[in-house]
């Protein structure tokens, strides 16, 4: 992590409470912290450090809960108050355009908090998650998977004279890599692990009657004459409720915190007297669909 992002987590969670302190006792800190560096009079608590380390992501924590990280730290708030003290002296915060971006930053900061605290209060009680459980079963099974060689051949003679020899012994790759048809042929007629749904009806009930390590008769399908061996099985699987319980009790909390929230943006919609003009777009073209997908390609995946 570069001092750059350590600089914006100090953003994000750090000065806030440094401009809090600094506000309410005068720049000084409280009597039972132990004061790290000042800048014009503002102290940096240990309190702030702590504070700070405990925002930043999990991978990135223990180097800065070290003799360096922590210094690094430290540093950087030294260095970005010292701006920031230069930048108002200098008045660069009465700007209009710089007023503006210190406004919405708050607005972002107490939107987060609100969302978050919102969160925090969601309960999900065992009932709930048992009976998403129940209700949502089906996604928990993992469905019947095969792996299969197979050798495909235009001719059924052709299929039946290969049939013969693999029960005498011959080798199996090397066979589908002289006869067979199929682009598999390269990798000795494997095919991989695969489902239901996946290969010609004809195959597919041949494929999935087999027990490990068997020949199967010679199977006609649209695309030839297969001669099948499956290579091994894993039946259908579900997973228990123990094993799935946290990812439930995430979807839930999820579920009931979009919920709340879009009942507390209607409520404070409502008290706050929101209004939009939405004759301001009407001056703007409409996205094609290329457009569309172009955006979504840079915006990336949505989180989950």
């Amino acid at each position: 992590m570069k001092r750059y992002l350590v600089l914006a987590v100090l953003i994000c969670f750090g000065l806030v409470g440094c401009a809090q302190d600094a506000g309410e006792s005068g720049g000084n800190a409280r009597p039972d912290e132990d004061v790290i560096a000042q800048v014009a009079g503002e102290s940096i608590t240990e309190g702030d450090i702590e504070e700070i380390i405990s925002h930043i992501p999990a991978q990135y924590r223990a180097k800065y809960s070290s003799l360096q990280g922590r210094k690094e730290i430290v540093d950087g708030l030294v260095e970005m108050k010292m701006l920031a003290w230069e930048a108002r002296r200098k008045g660069i915060d009465t700007q209009e355009s710089v007023k503006a971006k210190i406004g919405y930053a708050i607005d972002q900061i107490l939107a987060k908090e609100l969302e978050n605290g919102l969160k925090k209060s969601v309960k999900v009680s065992e009932t709930d998650i048992e009976g998403y459980y129940r209700e949502h079963l089906d996604r928990y099974v993992t469905p019947e998977r095969v792996k299969a060689r197979h050798i495909l051949v235009e001719k059924q003679g052709l299929a039946d004279d290969l049939l013969s020899r693999l029960k005498k012994g011959a080798d199996f790759q090397a066979l589908a890599k002289k006869h067979s048809t199929c682009p598999s042929a390269d990798k000795g007629g494997d095919l991989g692990w695969f489902g239901r749904g996946k290969m010609a009806p004809e195959f597919e009930k041949a494929v999935f009657a087999l027990n490990k390590g068997e020949l199967g008769d010679v199977v006609k399908s649209s695309f030839g004459y297969h001669v099948i061996r499956l290579e091994d099985k894993r039946e259908s699987k579900t997973k228990t409720l123990d094993q799935v319980r946290k990812s439930i009790e995430r979807t839930l909390r999820k579920k009931q915190a979009e919920a709340r929230m879009a009942e507390l943006k209607d409520e404070i919609s409502k008290k706050a007297g929101v209004t939009v003009n939405d004759g301001y777009f009407s001056r703007f073209p409409a996205l094609g669909r290329h457009d569309v997908e172009k955006v979504r390609e840079l915006a990336g995946p949505e989180e989950e």
